[in-house]
């Protein structure tokens, strides 16, 4: 374990040290961000091919299915978002330890709060009408429906929330509770983090998913947070918190992160094996699902058995949830200790890659829509795999050539006040007027 470090609040830090330190020294975990962000497009490229697919969520269309495709799907879905959030969980904690708790809480809401607002009032509008030209196009909706917004069979039961910005959502309410419990976060030693803090976050997050499976093996939609994705969700948050209190730099995580890559993989294999025969087993998801407004009780009623066990059993479900966040913390440090270890400056594509990824995440929900559709109708014969490559290269574009043009039209305006500082100025030389030219003449 960790050594923990003396903690500097706003107000005992000496006035020489006004900032954050530089942060060159977290280009891997820029990079593993990049990659992540990459990585949550290709997990929607996945979705209209997976079988089983994710229950609950809603999609613009339904495609041949393919195990290669299933497979990755839900090995970056296990994975994917625990690592956004430690990484999320750790920087705030880092930049709440030099600029105080609740001007990083304030500044974090801003940053967020106008992207989560703008997306919600401009983009999910045009995310609804894409599905809808999805639906319509395989017949699951008349355009009459669309025209009234009234749906038949209950098809739109989970159609209704944030889509993919439920992430920023969930992230402003962890900065206003974290920013409020700084104060006593601060006072906990290194053995009662081991102990008792990191060991409280895993079982706060396999109880969730132990109750309500959805929050991973299915898709919880809706305006407000839902209390198990929230908790599930804070776990890994609060857990790169904490272990910014073990280990500020990333140091030994640097040094040691790569043991938990065999580990990881290992169990993240068993669980998506695991998780897509329950999911099989179990079948209709509106016997279990309990998310969006529908207000299902999630508790399963299948009969079938796993050797001598229900596969609705609370054994069951919990050695699921064991696996799960087994495997999504050990890959989620490995990853984060493998890039720190092997990437010291970010070439300029990763650069520029990293810097989009914000906008990638984003923008290119709508995109991928769209972009099957097309796939689906216009090259009916290609293969899923090959769909998912293209489809995720226009996701990745999407985001990615908005941040350059913005990049550029930054840095020409940059260059412009350079040059009219820099241009060289007349001087204006004082005029002698007549009657002194006159008089200098007379004499």
């Amino acid at each position: 374990m960790p050594k923990i470090l003396p903690m500097t609040t706003a107000a005992n830090r000496p006035s020489s040290v006004s900032s954050e330190p530089h942060r060159n020294h977290f280009a891997g975990i820029d990079a593993l961000r990049a990659v992540a962000a990459v990585a949550v497009v290709v997990l929607h490229a996945c979705v209209p091919y997976a079988q089983p697919s994710m229950a609950g969520l809603s999609w613009s269309v339904h495609d041949t299915p393919s195990e290669p495709v299933t497979a990755v799907f839900w090995a970056i879905e296990i994975v994917i978002m625990p690592i956004f959030l430690v990484i999320a969980g750790f920087f705030a904690a880092r930049s709440i330890a030099y600029k105080g708790a609740w001007s990083t809480a304030a500044n974090r809401l801003r940053r967020l709060g106008w992207p989560l607002l703008l997306t919600t009032l401009f983009l999910l509008p045009i995310e609804f009408y894409t599905w809808m030209l999805g639906w319509v196009a395989e017949g699951q909706v008349a355009v009459g429906n669309v025209r009234r917004m009234k749906f038949e069979g209950g098809i739109d039961r989970n159609l209704w929330g944030l889509s993919h910005l439920w992430f920023l959502q969930y992230l402003m309410t962890y900065m206003i509770l974290l920013a409020a419990s700084w104060s006593t976060l601060v006072r906990c030693t290194a053995g009662q983090i081991g102990r008792i803090a990191l060991p409280g976050c895993f079982l706060a997050a396999v109880v969730a998913l132990t109750l309500r499976p959805e929050v991973v093996w299915g898709f919880q939609h809706s305006f407000l947070p839902v209390v198990s994705k929230w908790v599930y969700s804070g776990a890994f948050f609060a857990a790169g918190v904490f272990w910014y209190r073990l280990d500020p730099e990333l140091d030994e995580l640097a040094e040691r992160g790569s043991r938990l890559l065999g580990p990881g993989v290992l169990l993240t294999t068993a669980a998506v094996c695991i998780g897509t025969w329950w999911l099989g087993v179990i079948g209709d998801p509106a016997m279990w699902i309990g998310g969006g407004w529908a207000g299902i009780d999630p508790e399963v009623t299948t009969e079938k058995f796993a050797g001598q066990l229900p596969a609705s059993s609370l054994v069951m479900r919990s050695a699921l949830a064991i696996l799960s966040v087994g495997a999504a913390s050990l890959i989620t440090f490995a990853l984060m200790g493998i890039s720190l270890a092997s990437v010291n400056r970010l070439s300029p594509i990763m650069k520029s890659l990293a810097n989009a990824s914000f906008l990638i995440y984003l923008l290119h929900h709508p995109v991928v829509g769209l972009a099957h559709i097309a796939a689906k109708f216009a090259l009916p014969t290609v293969s899923p795999i090959a769909k998912v490559a293209l489809v995720s290269s226009l996701g990745v574009a999407a985001g990615w050539s908005v941040s350059w043009l913005a990049t550029r039209r930054r840095q020409r305006i940059r260059e412009q006040s350079q040059a009219s500082q820099e241009r060289p100025q007349s001087i204006a030389f004082p005029q002698r007027s007549e009657t002194e030219v006159a008089k200098t003449r007379a004499a």
